[in-house]
């Protein structure tokens, strides 16, 4: 994923102040199946995000909570379930007392 600096969202017109603060829209460079895969799944978590064919995605972020689910549906997206489960293990290993 990068952020396109020059995409910064700002007011709306002329005296209108926009209805969140400036965000950024991040671009997600998938293959089509998984991009399409992580539109359909931010759209149902409520995140603006636009998926136009033979285009990348494209998702706002107006906080860091937005910036962590992006990552995790990206994450669990493209890595094989076995590593996901495996790092999951490892999670809970380490936050059992010893």
């Amino acid at each position: 994923m990068r952020v396109l600096e020059s995409d910064q969202l700002g007011p709306i017109g002329p005296g209108q102040p926009a209805p969140h603060p400036p965000l950024a829209q991040t671009i997600v460079e998938l293959d089509r199946v998984n991009r399409w895969n992580v539109y359909r799944r931010l759209r149902e978590l409520g995140m603006a995000c636009e998926c136009r064919c033979d285009r990348p995605l494209t998702v706002a972020i107006h906080t860091p909570a937005d910036a962590l689910q992006v990552w995790s549906v990206v994450r669990s997206t493209t890595h094989p379930k076995l590593a996901l489960a495996d790092h999951l293990d490892r999670c809970w290993q380490h936050r059992s007392p010893k």
